[in-house]
């Protein structure tokens, strides 16, 4: 019977021992601190007890409270592969790009992204012209009649010199520096003069349009007299002309690296450009003779004969941008070409102090007429222009720049075109002669700034 009673007590207390065993986990599932970044797993499910033990299973949550081990997380991460966290790479001067065009960089993962091609940044250039142009068919003025072969005057002697000038451009670069835009405007104007006097001739000092002007005659206070009787035998003759270039352009182009490149390493790039340009091309010339002296103050005995022709071209233009960039330098060849509608106009008029010479012919339909006309006539003109220069980088945002520059111009109007053989057939001055080229060239000299 005893030994029947120990029986159910030594599995009685088993069954509590395993009890109390189940509501106290080992060690080995707990955790010494709480350790980012490390997987912890659910405990396993206890026996059921006797005495309405739950049958779920619980997971292990550390208490909030627990403060992380120092140098655990970097111990971790290492285990896991992850890389420390050194923070982005740099370089003296630059910056790594974000790729974000918004954010104003580019290309991201491209260190040299922020220096070479900026995106959504400005540009200014101011720059020197110097520039010449080439002669026209040259018209005898004035000659000695007492050497007839001897041409003392001509439209040559009072060509364009050299002459100084200015550019200004301003201008976006957009498409994430792929592209860019730009307005452009440069100015040339020149005038020049050439005298001679009969002091220079053996003979009288004449004009070689004395058989055109037949049929105009000038009143100076005396009644009318043939305007020849100015012009030959003068004491003086005096010629003036003026040429004056006005350049405006709005250009979307292609490959702006020319403006910002500076990579220390050699490249070579070719880029598109189109855009509209307004060109003006103005010309004057005055032909002067005075019969009392050298002096020109606007006497009566002074006549003029002056004319005024301006080309005002308008239209689209294509052309590309090559640039070879080697570090600091950078060699730029550009060239465009466009197609333009050309307003010419002219104004002749041969008058003195007493009021414009008149025709004097009553045979003439246009007796008694003042010479004082002007019309215009529209055509087609081409315009093509050349551009090679050479860039030097002095800092990020500054670049010098010099070069060479041509431009030729078909289909204008000249003032030497519009002498007439006969000054009393007013239709054909009227009808504006625009069959010229003109070459513009020089040189150049300027610096671009960009923020």
């Amino acid at each position: 019977m005893k030994t029947f009673l120990l029986v159910p007590g030594a599995l009685a207390g088993l069954l509590s021992a395993s009890a109390l065993f189940a509501q106290s986990p080992g060690d080995i599932y707990q955790s010494s601190a709480y350790r980012p970044g490390a997987t912890y797993y659910a405990e396993p499910s206890a026996p059921a007890k006797l005495w309405s033990q739950p049958t779920s299973n619980v997971s292990y949550k550390p208490e909030a409270s627990l403060e992380p081990v120092q140098g655990d997380k970097a111990y971790m991460d290492a285990l896991e592969g992850k890389p420390e966290d050194l923070g982005p790479p740099s370089m003296p001067g630059m910056s790594l790009s974000t790729g974000d065009c918004d954010s104003g960089n580019c290309y991201s993962g491209d260190v040299y992204a922020d220096c070479c091609m900026p995106c959504s940044r400005w540009f200014a250039y101011g720059g020197a012209l110097i520039m010449n142009r080439d002669l026209e068919k040259e018209v005898w003025l004035s000659y000695d009649d007492a050497d007839i072969g001897r041409q003392v005057m001509g439209t040559h002697d009072a060509g364009m010199d050299w002459s100084g000038g200015y550019e200004v451009r301003i201008g976006k670069y957009t498409g994430c520096g792929t592209w860019a835009w730009e307005g452009v405007f440069w100015a040339i104007r020149d005038t020049t003069e050439f005298q001679v006097d009969n002091t220079q001739v053996t003979g009288n000092l004449n004009t070689v349009l004395e058989d055109a002007f037949q049929g105009l005659s000038y009143d100076s206070g005396g009644g009318l007299s043939n305007i020849e009787d100015y012009f030959n035998n003068a004491v003086n003759h005096r010629l003036r002309r003026s040429s004056d270039f006005y350049n405006v352009e709005l250009n979307l182009f292609q490959d702006p690296t020319m403006f910002s490149c500076n990579t220390g390493c050699s490249s070579f790039s070719v880029g598109v450009l189109g855009g509209v340009r307004y060109f003006r091309f103005s010309e004057a010339m005055s032909f002067s003779a005075d019969t009392v002296d050298n002096s020109y103050t606007g006497q009566a005995d002074e006549v003029y004969y002056d004319i005024n022709v301006s080309n005002d071209l308008i239209g689209p233009q294509i052309g590309f941008i090559g640039n070879w960039t080697h570090g600091c330098w950078n060699v730029h060849l550009g060239s465009k070409l466009g197609i333009y509608g050309n307003i010419v106009s002219q104004d002749s008029e041969l008058y003195g102090a007493n009021g414009y010479a008149v025709v004097d012919n009553a045979a003439s339909p246009n007796d008694g007429q003042a010479f004082d006309l002007s019309s215009s006539r529209g055509r087609v003109t081409f315009l093509g222009e050349i551009d090679l220069g050479v860039d030097y980088r002095m800092f990020n945002c500054l670049t010098f720049t010099g070069g060479y520059r041509a431009l030729a111009v078909s289909g204008v109007g000249l003032a030497a075109d519009q002498i007439p053989q006969n000054f009393e057939d007013f239709a054909v001055i009227n009808d504006v002669q625009a069959s010229s080229d003109v070459i513009l060239h020089g040189a150049y000299l300027g610096g671009e700034f960009v923020w």
